[in-house]
Parts: structure tokens; C-alpha cells; sequence
């Protein structure tokens, strides 16, 4: 996690440290591991979503336990009043998860992501196409 990497390099992370570039480009910002994942002692991934001010996509891949871990991540995103843009599902497809997650939810579902052998620029493409009415 990320506050165990800084406690091996001897340093902490700190939110009022984190500044967004100055940018006219989409800005992604990937919070690996989820919402839970301490960045310090006392600040998680969620803390510096609100901080940041962010909307959130949440990644949803199908595994024993994705339907609550993903019912969970919305649910503390909604409760914290920070916006989602939407779930994108990665892997093999699954209709009766992600339905449940999405009717649960009301979330929009953004796309699918199939599980690549490699990334090229060519399946960057492939995905960027589909995503261009997001």
C-alpha cells in the first residue's frame, strides 16, 4: 500500500501536499486497490478523492465477493456525496453481476474492458472508440 511504501522510503504522504497539474487534458487519477487503501496513518484513497474534489469511475472485475466489494465502494462514495461517472466492468462478462450491481446502484455502466493479453496502442484504440460517447 501506498503508506507502507513511504514508511520504507522514510517519508509520509500527506493530502495537503497532493496538487492536481494544471491541465486542459482529461486527468485520471487511479486509486489502485480501492477506497480503503491507507495513504498515511490517518488518510485513505477516499480522503483524497473528496479532497481532490474527483469523480470517481469504479473498476469491477468479476470474482467470488466483486458484487459486495463493488455494492460496497458505491454505497461509501454515495454516502460521502462524491460523484460517479460510473462502473466500467473488466473481464469476462457477466450479466447477472452486473446487472444486480448496476440496478442496485442506479449507476450507469460505462463500458466493458476485456482481460488483454498486452496493451498496445492498437487496443488502446480499440477501447478509446468505444468510450468516446462517455
Amino acid at each position: 500500500s501506498p503508506h507502507a511504501a513511504a514508511n520504507k522510503e522514510g517519508i509520509e504522504i500527506s493530502l495537503k501536499n497532493i496538487k492536481l497539474p494544471d491541465t486542459d487534458n482529461i486527468l485520471v487519477i487511479e486509486g489502485a486497490g480501492g477506497l480503503m487503501v491507507p495513504l498515511n496513518n490517518k488518510d485513505l484513497v477516499l480522503d483524497l478523492i473528496e479532497v481532490l474534489h474527483s469523480e470517481v469511475v469504479v473498476v469491477s472485475q468479476n470474482y467470488l465477493g466483486s458484487i459486495n466489494h463493488t455494492l460496497l465502494t458505491l454505497s461509501v462514495l454515495k454516502e460521502r456525496g462524491i460523484p460517479i461517472t460510473g462502473v466500467v466492468f473488466n473481464g469476462a462478462k457477466n450479466k447477472e453481476t452486473e446487472n444486480i450491481i448496476l440496478e442496485t446502484t442506479g449507476v450507469k455502466c460505462l463500458g466493458h474492458i476485456d482481460q488483454e493479453k498486452e496493451i498496445t496502442p492498437e487496443v488502446i484504440e480499440k477501447y478509446a472508440a468505444n468510450f468516446k460517447e462517455v
